[in-house]
């Protein structure tokens, strides 16, 4: 995309079908803005001795991170619905490349703990992507768009982790935040060459956005049942990463540079959202959102006998399967919020992250708790149940959309 493209307002630009080079660079950005905060979550242990932080600090390396996110998402984010777009994602950058600096050079808890903290701040960038991507998009191809992009949000999360834990192992915990910032500066080359300005029609104040963003849930539905289920979902998530490096070293006796390889093999299951974008597209999001919510229940249940039997293969393959369950659940929930809020895309979006996020910080807390009480059953125990509410939550949907049919019937 020239710069005349780049000059292109709202009315000019939404509808528009994404090329394939800026749907590449924004799936790119996306990735790399969400990866970098998990690149701590399999060094938990390394940085901890370095740092001196006791164990009980341990959970909140990631969570603070996290944290920082769904803040940035919730005090930023629906900026996105007033601001020129192209400025806050390009800004976001800078700001992501200078934390990850302050992360590297850290020389006491506090200091890493606030620098990564930042980092989830500004990482909102992303966000403010896929909204944006959804207003460029055309309607019928809008869910396959948003999931090709939020394939490479998950890529960048699952490729993080063994990036991470390789690097580390040759070069020490620092390294890896200083290849992000490297890899962060390249980024921001790219978005400045290939993002088109976008100027949204909202001429709301600051305060009246955030007001307007909080009323959001109680009038949709829809927006206030994807963000519950994706909490859920994205609580477990994080309840499995968090803590598969703990069990992957107790149970399965692997080294840093195994875990890594374990970890690639998760990356395989960012393949999952351009299908369930597809299903989004023709209709099905409500019965597949339970079913991915019920395949993770299944998947987490029986990594429990599997951990007991030390089936290596077979812990990788659940893993797969739950970061594709993952993935899917939370493009069906973004389509279905997008094509309900069609005014305040990006207001739903940064309720629906913050929730997704606030819910990924409580299991990243959560799995060292639970697995230094009770090891990895006590661990899917809570999940567990976890996820069980949020089945009983979705069938009051289904249950309810099926009662109102029968009495128009």
């Amino acid at each position: 995309m020239n710069e005349a493209d780049s000059g292109r307002t709202a009315s000019d630009v939404s509808g528009r079908e994404l090329s394939p080079t800026t749907l590449f660079v924004f799936a790119l950005a996306t990735g790399a803005f969400a990866g970098n905060l998990y690149l701590a979550q399999p060094l938990i242990e390394l940085i901890g001795r370095d740092l001196n932080m006791s164990t009980a600090t341990l959970g909140f390396i990631v969570m603070l991170t996290q944290i920082g996110y769904a803040m940035g998402m919730f005090f930023i984010g629906p900026v996105g619905d007033v601001v020129e777009n192209r400025r806050i994602i390009l800004a976001s950058v800078l700001c992501v490349i200078i934390s990850l600096l302050a992360v590297a050079l850290s020389v006491s808890p506090a200091m890493f703990l606030i620098a990564s903290f930042v980092v989830g701040l500004f990482a909102v960038g992303t966000q403010v992507i896929v909204p944006l991507a959804a207003n460029l998009a055309t309607d019928e191809k809008r869910g396959a768009q948003i999931g090709t992009i939020m394939a490479g949000l998950l890529g960048g999360i699952m490729l993080a982790r063994p990036a991470s834990s390789y690097i580390a192992s040759q070069f020490g915990w620092r390294a890896p935040f200083l290849a992000a910032a490297l890899l962060m500066t390249c980024i921001f080359v790219m978005l400045w060459l290939k993002t088109p300005r976008y100027q949204p029609k909202g001429q709301s104040t600051y305060g009246s956005l955030i007001k307007t963003m909080i009323r959001l849930p109680v009038t949709s539905e829809a927006l206030r049942r994807r963000a519950i289920y994706q909490a859920i979902v994205f609580a477990v998530f994080n309840m499995f990463w968090t803590s598969s490096s703990l069990v992957l070293t107790e149970s399965f006796s692997l080294n840093y540079e195994q875990i890594a390889l374990f970890a690639l093999a998760g990356a395989g299951g960012a393949l999952a959202a351009p299908y369930a974008g597809k299903l989004a597209d023709r209709g099905f999001a409500r019965i597949a959102s339970g079913g991915a919510i019920a395949i993770i229940l299944v998947c987490m249940a029986l990594s429990v006998p599997i951990v007991n039997l030390t089936w290596l293969i077979a812990f990788a393959i659940l893993g797969i399967v739950i970061d594709a369950a993952t993935q899917a659940n939370q493009v069906l929930g973004q389509a279905t919020i997008y094509a309900a809020l069609p005014e305040a895309r990006a207001r739903a979006n940064a309720f629906y992250m913050t929730s997704l996020f606030v819910g990924g910080a409580v299991g990243s807390m959560l799995a060292p708790i639970c697995f230094d009480l009770g090891g990895w059953p006590m661990l899917v125990s809570a999940a567990s149940v976890l996820l069980l509410l949020a089945l009983v939550y979705w069938a009051s949907e289904y249950l309810s959309k099926r009662s109102i049919a029968s009495t128009k019937g």
